[in-house]
């Protein structure tokens, strides 16, 4: 990956290391991503770069992801939000842009509805407040079933192509690289605590979702089995002036499947508001 340099960033928060990867100059407009359950914040490299000559970027590796602490039984839905909350305070984000991808999305307007007029714009992919998720779920299944565990990279690469397979050869090979870690004796591991799935926490935000306050978009690869044509249209119905984007050329990781189409479309959001 190209574009401008990573620096990296970590702060204790309550006990807990949490890491931060930021580009761009402190001095423009912020701009805080999170990412998705077993995911991480290097999953946005190729966004943060591209946003970086206009924007302060920072990706947050969420507790548990990438090189943050694991917290085994601190997993809470609550949990994840404080660490939304603790980057905003602790890096002196100020106004930010929220930009959060699955599980991150609900963090993410979770947060801006619990603050309201501290939030520039929230930009939410593929995700919906329900409770209950029928595609999540079967996830979930797979998730336990699988192992963490690869012999080769090759491996790794058809575990993530086999995920979003409308992506790129050189955006799932930098994928499962920053995903993973080189594992003693040979082979490769997952970066992050698998506790997590065990102890994900999905509550119905409904209510939440209609306290946001501020401008919303909620973008929607067609070819994504979880956050459903209908549901993203209840979604915009239930919040005034949310717009919604449903884009061809990927699924639930769209960003990644398509990065110059959603790339477009945020800064299309962006100069809309």
């Amino acid at each position: 990956m190209t574009g401008d340099i990573r620096r990296q960033i970590k702060f204790n928060h309550s006990g807990i290391q949490l890491n931060c990867s930021q580009w761009g100059d402190k001095s423009n407009p912020s701009m805080l991503l999170l990412h998705g359950l077993q995911d991480c914040g290097r999953s946005w490299e190729v966004f943060a770069q591209s946003m970086s000559s206009e924007y302060w970027v920072v990706a947050l590796d969420s507790r548990g992801h990438g090189d943050s602490d694991y917290a085994p039984g601190h997993y809470t839905f609550t949990d994840y939000v404080s660490d939304v909350e603790a980057t905003i305070s602790k890096l002196g984000i100020e106004n930010p842009i929220l930009i959060g991808h699955s599980a991150g999305g609900r963090y993410a307007f979770s947060y801006a509805a619990q603050n309201k007029n501290h939030v520039k714009a929230l930009v939410v992919v593929d995700i919906d407040p329900d409770p209950i998720n029928k595609s999540s779920g079967s996830m979930f299944e797979r998730y336990k079933s699988e192992s963490d565990q690869w012999d080769s990279f090759e491996d790794v690469v058809d575990r993530i192509w086999s995920r979003q397979p409308q992506s790129s050869e050189d955006m799932v090979r930098f994928q499962a690289e920053v995903m993973t870690v080189p594992k003693t004796g040979g082979g490769w591991v997952w970066k992050r605590d698998r506790n997590l799935i065990y102890e994900y926490e999905r509550p119905d935000l409904w209510e939440t979702w209609g306290e946001i306050d501020c401008p919303t978009v909620i973008i929607r690869g067609r070819q994504s089995t979880l956050l459903t044509h209908e549901t993203a249209v209840k979604m915009r119905e239930e919040l005034a002036g949310c717009k919604l984007a449903e884009l061809e050329g990927g699924g639930h990781w769209f960003y990644q499947e398509s990065p110059g189409s959603f790339e477009s479309t945020v800064k299309w959001f962006l100069n809309s508001i």
